[in-house]
């Protein structure tokens, strides 16, 4: 009888394993043969090479489009879904509960409702393609055997894709890039009021030592007041977690053709963002006739839910682009209370649970919250009406340096650094996307204002002539790395809003400095150099005070002391000592800031110290340097002690994990990529995951590398010259575990080996034709 259960329940367990692999199967795309679509007016043909890279060609860009909306939605649609969901605040409803306090932050904005609206103002032609990859998404979706496998696992049915949700796709880009200002200047009002002028101007400096703009000098940074503010290096009783500097930004860089070695302009574009699988981004080439009669090839990287190459090459220019950090924000002190403004009624549905009904008050400026600051009101580039559409689809079209900057200013995304070069050898900068037109402008606008004063921001964006721009520079290079990019006078009105405090930059001009012929090979060297100027000040500091404790041979600070005196300067994977600087630097920050943050992140989401000044090691190298004995945390007798006690409380967390002569950075700082139904589904974990290698980089060097966050894509590239261009993704072009193209590319992206940018020989060749045309 027992045995007879046993053979059953196996039985029952094996059926139930084979009909999810087959429902799992099914869900892998066609890519190959004939498609009968009667929603088609000419062929269309998708070619896949033998890296799954997809070649979109048809007559017209119409048809372009809806050919990558098919192939987008065959590969991705779980992806594109995520995206459409985080922008509306409806991640739970597909999710479940747990998504519920996201959802709380994004829905008060209402952005289906705003891109709703926005989709009716696009000019004629821009409806066409969206209409057309619209379709062309839901033809993909259609085409596939069985739902996406994720749909399965989570007991739910994908929805059809709208025109409306490729404009919610953007609103994604500004919440993932722009939503740390609303924390960021909270944090900035908090400090303000709880400390006095001189005390806010130098915890919120606006320069730093690594800077290097592109126009303008920094500043010379404000002085040491002579006694800190009250909450000055408070220490909350329960540990904090880590420091998190995972700023969404990215480095960029151009040689003009007199300092390249092949007599071409070059582009060299990697953009950090958080890490998953599927990758972020879907490599295509589009291939169609213009309306000018001239054949369009455009090869590059596609966003699915978007109908574009991203930042990619055309054979006349090549783009690329990096965060701006410019303020978009204000957070507006309302004169009455938040309750008194209209009240909206919205419901956050969610995946087999109750929904919930969610409330928010619509203020003038934008909804109003009751803070602990007062009564203030959310006012963001993002919400007005046009700060999205479609016009960065030009971009792909243009055929200089000079009509890409003049069009720039024009794209409704937000806001970022434009790199673009041409095949004339010509380089080129600019801001990309709308900036507020404030009246109240300068360090004034990071901070919470009077609705009087904000009452100032127009409706419109600013003028296109008070954008920054330069072209051909006499150096022949420009490089961003999401710092401050102007000190000039006219930046006050596209003020500072959060950028990088420089050392990658720093370091990224260094080096395209050192030679005046600069070649591909070279610009693969800097996206993978990994020297560490910002750990090095901090070496320079710690050693002196480390070296004067003498410490007792076989101690921790004695092995510490070994490995910083034997670090090589950079974020190695096999170095010790930059683990142990690493850990150090971490825990001067808690050390400082951890009861500020505490504090902030209990009034607002986020809210921090770090949030509100990206520059802190700038201040803190200044008090020890200086030994500033009036600044001393209490229960210390001065900076030497304080640093030394912070090293053994380092030590100290290191030690538990691994011995310290052991604690390769490395191992530190492994790769944890993987598919987002991993998080949920752990026992999932090996079939959708990347290897956990160890990795060098860090956040402050060019080679930005985190576990979850790095390079999401690199490319390298001259316009004209695409045969040779390389571009590295850290996984493949499908986002089902079961395709061969899964994890494909992940080496590649790991030890920097060049793959081409252009399609190979195609493998894979699945026509869409017209079903009137199909005998």
């Amino acid at each position: 009888m027992l045995r007879c259960f046993w053979v059953g329940f196996l039985i029952l367990l094996l059926t139930t394993i084979a009909t999810v692999f087959v429902f799992f199967y099914r869900s892998l795309p066609e890519t190959e043969g004939t498609v009968r679509l009667q929603t088609l007016n000419s062929q269309i043909t998708l070619e896949r090479d033998e890296r799954g890279v997809l070649t979109v060609k048809a007559d017209d860009r119409a048809s372009v489009s809806f050919g990558l909306g098919y192939a987008h939605a065959q590969d991705r649609f779980f992806q594109m879904d995520l995206l459409r969901r985080s922008a509306s605040g409806e991640l739970a409803a597909l999710l479940g509960a747990n998504l519920l306090p996201e959802d709380r932050r994004h829905r008060p904005w209402l952005l289906r409702e705003k891109a709703r609206e926005a989709v009716q103002g696009l000019p004629a032609a821009q409806r066409e393609l969206l209409r057309q990859y619209t379709a062309g998404v839901n033809a993909g979706l259609m085409s596939l055997g069985s739902r996406p496998f994720e749909y399965w696992l989570l007991r739910e049915k994908p929805q059809r894709w709208e025109e409306e949700d490729s404009l919610l796709t953007v609103y994604a880009l500004y919440l993932d890039l722009q939503s740390n200002q609303a924390e960021r200047e909270y944090a900035r009002g908090w400090i303000a009021e709880h400390s006095n002028a001189a005390q806010t101007a130098f915890l919120l400096p606006i320069s730093s030592r690594w800077d290097t703009p592109l126009l303008g000098q920094p500043p010379a940074p404000s002085a040491v007041p002579p006694s800190p503010p009250e909450w000055w290096g408070t220490r909350p009783l329960t540990p904090q977690p880590q420091l998190n500097e995972a700023m969404k930004g990215s480095n960029g860089w151009l040689v003009s053709a007199h300092r390249s070695m092949t007599g071409k302009a070059i582009l060299a574009n990697d953009m950090h963002l958080g890490l998953m699988l599927p990758t972020l981004w879907y490599q295509a080439t589009l291939h169609y006739q213009m309306d000018n009669g001239l054949i369009s090839q455009q090869s590059g990287i596609t966003l699915p839910g978007l109908p574009m190459i991203v930042s990619g090459s055309n054979g006349y220019i090549t783009w690329g682009f990096t965060n701006a950090y410019i303020d978009t924000f204000d957070w507006v002190k309302l004169p009455q209370h938040a309750t008194s403004y209209p009240l909206r009624h919205e419901i956050l549905a969610v995946s087999h649970g109750q929904q919930e009904q969610f409330d928010v008050h619509l203020s003038p400026w934008g909804p109003a919250f009751t803070t602990l600051q007062g009564d203030m009101a959310m006012r963001w580039i993002a919400s007005l009406p046009g700060a999205v559409n479609m016009d960065f689809l030009e971009l792909a079209e243009l055929q200089s340096v000079a009509d890409a900057v003049r069009a720039a200013p024009h794209f409704g995304l937000p806001v970022q650094n434009l790199l673009v070069a041409d095949d004339q050898g010509h380089i080129g900068w600019t801001l990309a996307g709308w900036l507020p037109d404030r009246k109240t402008v300068g360090e004034q606008s990071s901070f919470p204002l009077p609705a009087q004063a904000s009452q100032a921001w127009a409706s419109t964006p600013l003028p296109v002539s008070r954008y920054p721009q330069q072209i051909d520079p006499p150096d022949g290079i420009i490089w961003t790395a999401n710092n401050r990019q102007s000190f000039s006078a006219s930046s006050d009105a596209y003020n500072d809003g959060g950028a990088d405090m420089g050392p990658r930059a720093f370091e990224i001009k260094r080096q395209l400095m050192r030679s005046d012929r600069l070649s591909h090979s070279d610009m693969r060297h800097i996206q993978f150099d990994d020297s560490a100027v910002l750990m090095s000040a901090w070496r320079n500091l710690l050693l002196p005070i480390l070296q004067a404790s003498h410490p007792t041979e076989g101690t921790p600070r004695a092995q510490a002391l070994s490995a910083i005196i034997q670090w090589s300067g950079n974020a190695n994977a096999d170095s010790v000592g930059y683990t142990v600087l690493a850990a150090w630097r971490e825990a001067l920050y808690q050390g400082l800031f951890a009861g500020l943050d505490r504090q902030l992140g209990q009034q607002w989401h986020k809210a921090s110290y770090l949030r509100a000044n990206t520059r802190w090691d700038e201040n803190v190298m200044r008090l020890i340097e200086n030994n500033t004995i009036a600044w001393v945390p209490k229960g210390y007798h001065d900076w030497a002690d304080f640093s030394l006690q912070q090293l053994d409380s380092a030590l100290q967390i290191i030690s538990a994990q691994k011995p310290l002569d052991q604690a390769r950075w490395g191992e530190w700082n492994a790769v944890r990529i993987e598919h987002p139904i991993a998080q949920a589904l752990p026992f999932m974990r090996r079939w959708l995951s990347a290897p956990a290698l160890p990795q060098s980089g860090d956040h402050h060097v060019p080679h930005v590398s985190k576990p979850t966050f790095g390079a999401s894509e690199r490319l390298i590239v001259s316009p004209g010259d695409e045969a040779n261009a390389t571009l590295l993704l850290p996984g493949g072009q499908s986002g089902h575990p079961l395709s061969i193209w899964f994890l494909d590319g992940f080496d590649s992206w790991y030890h920097g080996t060049p793959r081409a940018l252009v399609a190979g020989e195609h493998r894979h060749t699945l026509q869409l034709v017209p079903e009137r045309e199909v005998k």
